[in-house]
């Protein structure tokens, strides 16, 4: 049957002329075309919805009220599949307003979720993978429509980058972590020892603590340590590092005592 035909029957039905699709109308392959020149009927002529705002503008709503939803039901169609199906490989699911639904649902939900903030980062944006944790982050998700995605992770950028480049990143690379990160006394140390001796390069404790600035917490985006774990203070800054100061003189001597012990 033409496209015209297709349209026809359709648009009779919309109008109210005909009360339903003829018999069989709908089976196989063939039926699928035709679900396809409806639906661009549909968004593109009779709705004057341009392809690109279809992702913007289309619900489940629009095409169920417009006498899709029984032939899409007859696939086992959602209202994704439903679009897909008229203009395959141009959208994905997660540019919609709308997801299908249970879409982030579950471990496949989750798998959804990491191929899709994976897609978005390289196939989308094609950012520098040194580049992520700078640019993922809370309006990243807002903005390219992952909300769903980001709420499987907490909405920790962290936690939703972890899982899709495992143990690639350190917490304190991102701009925004939890702030309970910062009264955990090894992701305090972590993060204190990465920030000294291989963003600032001190070669000791004892050059960071003549060296080390206010300032120098603000330029590596670490304000959240210096106020949380230190109470933006440089004084208790200073005396975390005299602690660990001694900590390592005490390691340094019980080494040294344990190899007097073993010579004797």
């Amino acid at each position: 049957m033409s496209r015209e035909h297709v349209i026809e029957i359709y648009q009779n039905i919309l109008d109210g002329k005909a009360k339903r699709f003829p018999n069989n109308f709908f089976i196989g392959e063939e039926g699928k075309m035709y679900m396809k020149y409806m639906t661009c009927y549909l968004l593109e002529e009779r709705l004057s919805i341009s392809i690109h705002e279809i992702p913007y503008k289309v619900k489940a709503s629009i095409l169920w009220s417009h006498r899709l939803k029984s032939p899409a039901l007859i696939y086992g169609w959602n209202y994704y599949d439903v679009i897909d199906n008229a203009y395959p490989g141009q959208f994905k699911p997660w540019e919609f307003q709308q997801v299908p639904h249970k879409y982030w649902f579950g471990e496949e939900g989750r798998n959804r979720a990491i191929k899709a903030i994976k897609y978005v980062i390289e196939n989308e944006l094609n950012i520098p993978l040194e580049e992520v944790p700078s640019q993922v982050n809370h309006h990243f998700f807002k903005k390219y429509n992952l909300n769903g995605a980001f709420n499987i992770f907490g909405q920790s950028p962290f936690q939703a980058i972890q899982a899709v480049y495992p143990d690639v990143f350190k917490l304190w690379h991102f701009a925004h972590v939890p702030l309970n990160c910062w009264k955990d006394e090894e992701s305090i140390q972590a993060t204190m020892d990465y920030f000294l001796f291989e963003q600032l390069s001190f070669s000791s404790y004892e050059e960071a603590l003549l060296r080390i600035r206010k300032q120098d917490f603000f330029d590596y985006r670490l304000t959240g340590l210096f106020q949380m774990a230190f109470g933006s203070r440089m004084q208790k800054v200073k005396e975390w590092i005299r602690i660990r100061m001694k900590c390592k003189e005490k390691q340094i001597e019980e080494s040294n005592n344990s190899i007097i012990i073993s010579k004797c």
